[in-house]
């Protein structure tokens, strides 16, 4: 639905050259036109309009002159930096526009009658006066030369299968000898034409035989490929579709005269006619643009009046898109016309009177612009003399249909719309002939008052002015020049003002990728080659922020962002309907779709909402399936204060329970409709607590103070849809009902019921009716079911007969509330005492159940000795040992706490019991022996054997096992056993001396082993450019594909315990597998990693040694191994010093920074795009922070320096 609108025409008339142009040749990188005359070759500049060169060729003989020669084809060759002019007299000439020189390369005794190059200039055809094809190359060396009429068909001759010959089928009434010959204007010079690729041409020539014109398609080895089949009044015009699939000619029929279109084979593929009778025109040429978008028709009518015609086609429909006529002058007929190379919408064309005029065009949907209600989204399609308008308010219908046609008297050049508010819908259109007819809706044909405009100013703009726009705010209209410049033209100011930019600041490329846009209110919208459609908010757009918007267009990060769309392939933006959310979209093959983007939605919405238009915003959303949770998450506060408002505007019950049923515990402006990041208005924060019971209480307690009886279906739905649902409340609300009269607007009981049976599960309603312990309110539920009588009669009369708290505990349990069948069954006496305990025993409820019964109860210490038994077989004996030692079993409490070493309260519970001095020591031996030293709780272990055991020797043994050497000496003097400091105290000194001296050794041999590895693998890394790249390896690969997976997962309530336990175990296994990557072998892609925790466990380690040094320093010191101490503390002083030097080395600065999102001054929207969306390392992936050295704890002698 586009048109093509005139950007700029220039024309040069002042050149007077020799003769009459015949044809031209478009230099691309000079933007200048090489003309030939039956005289001369001029290169004429047509922006200066000025002659660059001139040469004659009369001068040199190649053409008389007496001016009767004939140039029948020119081409410019721009690697060679010359042009190539065909003769009709045989001559093949060379002009170098360097140095002005001629050379003939090439001569045909015969005379030539067309030359054509291929699109790659590789090759060259020439058509002789023989009737042969002469193929060279582009130095001019003859390839092949074959004759034209060929008898064969060519390589691709159809097969038949036995049906005859096509001369002995019927022909229809005209009859087998019916071959029109060609019209009697026909020049009979052969058509060429190559196809865009340059790998196959056509030549359209007349046949001997039959007078009539036939097309054949040859390779580019010069081989017959087809021959076209007999098609009566075929034209000379002949134009192959650079795209390569159809070729254009033109037929004249009987009754109409058409442009028709053959496949290579020669077969003709579809048709359009020409807006003129039989005998009205004839078509000079038919030229396809270099896109193969547009055709231009050369035709002229019989009164000697020449026009070109632009055609473009949509949805197999041809359209008559412009239309130029040059009067019946013959000076001012075109001699030549030609597309410009590059610029696929460029035209040039050169006069007979020697005139040279250039058009520029470009694609515009011509849309009206209004913004308020009464605009009918209108967009105008030029077809011919017909103007085809379409208002998408109203109705969407695929072109070339439309909503009404206006007839105009002349072809249409140009339409648009009015621009004045209340006004957008009036039209005016520029014909051909130069007239302006304006169009308005419902009123009769009136003649309008010509209005004249006479300039008041005139401002010199330098360079030419292809487009204009006024704004009306701000008073000023925006120049868009032909070089890309943009100027504003300032009206207020008494002497106007161009103000532009510097020459030497060039304006930023904003987007690349934009394939069409249009400006709507405050928003851009906007399609890209990547096949999606963004709508941004102007009033917060910034340059930088565009580019970032279009640079991650089509990201995994864009699924929630409400700017963009997925669109079909191609698509492309007409309209957008004002006061609406409707984007129309046109597809590549010209249909249209209508789509409401989500942007334009969530705007409007939030305009309702803001406004408190609950109505209309909740229309728009059930229309469009927005999640109607928006209404309350866009202001909550606003919402809780409106509560009434919105009930009334909806007034609808259904309405009311839709918005009940859909609320969940979700924020909706932070995960389905977030904020631009951009945007000022943001949700506001809601009342505290649970968001669907908030609301549900809310609407609940209007509606009750508003009419209960009218919204009881609704009050009902509040209660079920609360986080726990009220399902027992409202069933007690219908039961209510079962003894009320029913008014006009209340709903009886089995109404209400069956809503309820909508709303939850029966077998759930029924439980839950059971739960309410109230008969009546069961069978009520129950004779709604599907259920059998059969099935529920026998156990409800079963209940019926049972006292009340034992009743109750029997329906708890049946509905498997154990809490509160236990609480019931507590008050059932002591005779269901063990059934009671066997129920804590079973669901392990042991801390409610101790609190039903007195502590001094029996059942009381019953149920405390069987929550011992439970906590012992939970590995937590020392708290079984309390409950036992609380409730009088001291002898149970004693083997709970041996068992869990708390060796203190054993002890207490023995004197308590008491226990005879022989088995208290042998209880503290088994205790410090079993125990404590297993557990390394050397010194405790001391204690026992000492003070209850009363064996210094064990005791001090203990403690030089344990390094507890002050300890140690300690009760060696107290117990005068000094002959143990010989025996053991002096070779544990030793001996510990020696394994920690080894042990910092084979540390600080495996520090230096790391370090330098680690300064290696870094070297290599940054060699190859992977300091900071995540490591390419399947697991990793792997990962990042599950993660993703599992994030834009969703999963149902009832699986939650059940995931809970794969994810567990899943999350072992990757923790198994990360810890499996960290592997120290050479060469993995986590070595480095690797290296650095290795690293920081062994400064750990070392510097964990700190006290343990200290205290054997002291030993060896106090019995003079001054020796073995001064070498201990040297060597773990060298180990310190080396791990404080080399920490800077190996965390360096900025390590773990690079993990960290990029962002600050220096740094490019790009880069914190990338540096977000880049994959997050795992835990084994991250780099370890640097340990911290204990340096505040004292470990030196000074003694020993």
């Amino acid at each position: 639905m586009r048109n093509l609108r005139l950007l700029k025409s220039l024309r040069c008339s002042e050149l007077q050259g020799p003769g009459t142009p015949q044809c031209f040749s478009v230099r691309t990188d000079t933007r200048t036109v090489l003309i030939a005359s039956e005289y001369s070759v001029i290169e004429l500049d047509p922006r200066a309009g000025q002659v660059m060169n001139e040469v004659s060729l009369t001068a040199e003989r190649y053409l008389p002159e007496d001016g009767s020669g004939t140039v029948v084809g020119i081409q410019d060759l721009p690697d060679q930096e010359s042009v190539c002019v065909a003769t009709a007299t045989g001559d093949v000439i060379l002009y170098n526009l360097s140095t002005n020189q001629l050379e003939c390369v090439g001569s045909v005794n015969s005379g030539l009658t067309a030359m054509s190059w291929s699109p790659d200039q590789e090759l060259v055809t020439l058509t002789t006066g023989q009737d042969t094809i002469i193929m060279m190359t582009k130095n001019f060396e003859p390839i092949i030369e074959v004759g034209i009429h060929q008898d064969d068909f060519g390589e691709g001759k159809f097969i038949t299968v036995g049906w005859g010959k096509k001369e002995t089928q019927f022909h229809g009434s005209e009859g087998k000898h019916a071959v029109q010959p060609a019209m009697s204007w026909d020049d009979r010079r052969p058509r060429v034409t190559w196809r865009g690729d340059g790998q196959l041409f056509a030549v359209s020539s007349v046949c001997p035989q039959t007078g009539a014109r036939k097309v054949r398609v040859w390779n580019r080895e010069c081989v017959l490929q087809s021959t076209s089949e007999t098609v009566n009044g075929l034209e000379q015009s002949l134009c192959w579709k650079p795209s390569g699939s159809l070729i254009a000619a033109t037929q004249r029929h009987p009754n109409k005269h058409s442009v028709v279109f053959m496949e290579k084979n020669g077969l003709l593929h579809g048709d359009f006619t020409l807006p003129f009778g039989k005998e009205q025109v004839k078509v000079n040429a038919l030229l396809w643009n270099s896109d193969s978008t547009v055709l231009a028709v050369w035709l002229e009518d019989m009164t000697r009046e020449e026009g070109v015609q632009l055609w473009t086609v949509g949805n197999y429909h041809w359209y008559l898109k412009q239309s130029l006529y040059f009067g019946s002058d013959p000076q001012r007929a075109p001699a030549d016309v030609s597309w410009d190379p590059e610029r696929p919408l460029g035209l040039h064309l050169v006069t007979r009177g020697w005139a040279s005029l250039t058009y520029d065009w470009g694609w515009s949907t011509d849309r009206s612009h209004g913004e308020d209600g009464q605009d009918n989204a209108n967009v105008a399609v030029i077809d011919g003399d017909k103007v085809l308008v379409s208002t998408f308010r109203q109705c969407v219908v695929p072109p070339p249909m439309c909503a009404y046609e206006l007839q105009l008297p002349a072809p249409v050049n140009l339409v648009t719309f009015h621009r004045q508010p209340q006004r957008t819908n009036e039209l005016a259109a520029l014909t051909a002939d130069g007239h302006i007819l304006v169009y308005g809706q419902g009123g009769p044909p009136e003649k309008v008052p010509l209005t004249v405009c006479i300039p008041r100013s005139r401002v010199e703009v330098e360079g030419h002015v292809i487009s204009m726009c006024h704004s009306s705010n701000t008073g000023t209209v925006a120049l868009q020049l032909e070089d890309g410049q943009i100027r504003k033209f300032l009206w207020a100011l008494l002497t106007n003002l161009v103000v532009s930019l510097p020459p030497s600041v060039l304006l930023p490329q904003v987007a690349s990728n934009v394939s069409s846009f249009v400006v709507y209110d405050d928003f851009l919208l906007l399609t890209t080659h990547s096949h999606t459609c963004r709508c941004l908010r102007l009033s917060t757009l910034t340059v930088k922020g565009l580019q970032v918007a279009l640079a991650a267009d089509g990201g995994q990060n864009d699924q929630n962002d409400e700017t963009l769309r997925r669109v079909e392939r191609g698509s492309r933006i007409v309209t957008v309907v004002p006061q609406d959310t409707r984007l129309i979209l046109q597809m590549p093959r010209g249909n249209l779709e209508t789509i409401h983007h989500r942007a334009l939605v969530l705007a409007q919405l939030r305009k309702c909402l803001d406004s408190q238009k609950f109505r209309e915003a909740f229309e728009c959303m059930r229309k469009l399936r927005i999640n109607l949770n928006l209404i309350y998450d866009h202001n909550p506060k606003v919402f809780l204060e409106s509560v009434e408002t919105f009930l009334r505007q909806l007034d609808s019950i259904n309405h009311i329970n839709l918005f009940l049923t859909e609320l969940k515990e979700e924020d909706t402006t932070t995960t389905m409709y977030p904020y631009p990041s951009n945007a000022t208005g943001q949700s506001a924060p809601g009342a505290c607590g649970k968001k669907v019971d908030i609301v549900c209480d809310a609407l609940r307690c209007t509606m009750e103070s508003m009419d209960q009886h009218k919204y009881c279906l609704s009050i009902l739905t509040s209660h079920v849809k609360k986080t726990v649902p009220e399902l027992e409340v409202a069933l007690q609300k219908v039961h209510e009902l079962r003894g009320k009269t029913v008014t006009t607007n209340a709903v009886s009981a089995e109404e209400a019921l069956k809503y309820l049976l909508f709303l939850v599960n029966v077998n759930e309603l029924y439980e839950h009716s059971l739960g309410t312990y109230d008969f009546d309110l069961v069978l009520m539920v129950a004779e709604k079911s599907q259920k059998d009588p059969k099935e529920y009669l026998p156990f409800l009369n079963m209940l019926k007969t049972l006292e009340p708290n034992y009743q109750r505990y029997t329906i708890d349990k049946h509905l498997k509330r154990y809490r509160k069948a236990l609480h019931h069954l507590s008050k059932c006496g002591e005779e269901h005492f063990t059934e009671a305990l066997n129920l804590v025993k079973d669901q392990r409820l042991y801390s409610e159940a101790l609190g039903l019964y007195p502590t001094d109860s029996p059942q009381y210490k019953a149920l405390s000795c069987a929550y011992a038994e439970y906590l012992v077989e939970q590995q937590q004996a020392e708290q079984a040992g309390l409950l036992l030692w609380r409730c009088g079993e001291a002898v149970r409490a004693l083997q709970a706490f041996v068992g869990s070493a708390s060796w203190r309260n054993a002890l207490c519970v023995a004197e308590q019991i008491p226990l005879p001095p022989d088995q208290l020591a042998l209880l503290a031996r088994d205790l410090a022996g079993t125990k404590l030293i297993e557990l390394r709780r050397y010194t405790e272990a001391a204690i026992l054997l000492e003070q209850y055991a009363k064996d210094c020797e064990e005791a001090i043994s203990a403690l030089i096992t344990g390094a507890v050497w002050e300890e140690a000496l300690r009760l060696v003097y107290l117990y005068n056993r000094q002959d143990i400091i010989e025996t053991n105290l002096k070779p544990a000194l030793l001996e510990a001396c020696s394994s920690q001296t080894s042990y910092l050794e084979a540390q600080r041999a495996m520090f230096i082993r790391h370090k330098t590895r680690l300064a290696m693998v870094r070297e290599l890394k940054e060699k190859n450019g992977l300091v900071h790249d995540v490591p390419d390896c399947p697991e990793a690969e792997l990962y990042s594909e599950a993660s993703s997976v599992m994030s834009g997962s969703r999963a149902g309530s009832k699986y939650s315990h059940s995931n809970s336990r794969i994810s567990s175990r899943s999350s072992k296994n990757r923790r198994k597998a990360e810890r499996k990557k960290l592997s120290l072998k050479e060469g993995t892609p986590l070595e480095d990693m690797a290296l650095l925790h290795a690293l920081a466990e062994i400064i750990h380690s070392v510097d964990k040694m700190r006290e343990e040094v200290h205290s054997l320093l002291k030993g060896l010191m106090l019995f003079q191994f001054d020796g073995q101490a001064g070498r201990l503390q040297q060597a773990y002083g060298e180990a310190l010093q080396m791990i404080e030097v080399a920490l800077p080395e190996v965390w360096q600065e900025g390590l773990q920074q690079s993990q960290a999102p990029i962002t600050g001054p220096n740094s490019t929207a790009n880069s914190i795009m990338a540096s977000f969306q880049q994959p997050r390392p795992s835990s084994t992936q991250e780099t370890p922070p640097p340990p911290k050295m204990r340096n505040g704890v004292k470990w030196k002698l000074s003694i020993l320096k």
